[in-house]
């Protein structure tokens, strides 16, 4: 009889640590407590503390946490990928800092222009 083991639960050397204890953490070092994070999700203190002994959660409960505790879970566990993205935010500093650039060249060119007439 061939045993039957959800596969999604096998874990792999690349898996992210437990979520639970990243999750509790971060809790811990917010200065909400953690009974006030329950309020907010709407649920009994317990529940809480189960969370932080499972592997995975859902997106909305780490939604609501990321609220409440004022903190991105979800950049955070994002960025421990090791995969390449930039924000919205970062495009357009980076369009800004492009632009404040080519300001300082011209800026440059004008006080030699300056410079040279003394």
């Amino acid at each position: 009889m061939t045993h039957l083991e959800k596969k999604y639960l096998k874990t792999r050397k690349d898996d992210p640590p437990k979520l639970g204890n990243f999750l509790q953490w971060h809790i811990e070092q917010s200065t909400v407590k953690k009974k006030d994070v329950a309020a907010y999700l709407d649920v009994i203190p317990q529940t809480l503390t189960q969370y932080f002994k499972q592997r995975g959660l859902q997106t909305i409960i780490l939604w609501r946490i990321s609220r409440v505790i004022n903190y991105n879970l979800l950049m955070d566990l994002g960025q421990r990928l090791k995969i390449p993205f930039e924000t919205e935010a970062e495009k357009e500093l980076r369009v800004q800092l492009a632009e404040k650039e080519e300001l300082i060249k011209k800026m440059e060119i004008q006080l030699e222009v300056f410079r040279e007439m003394k």
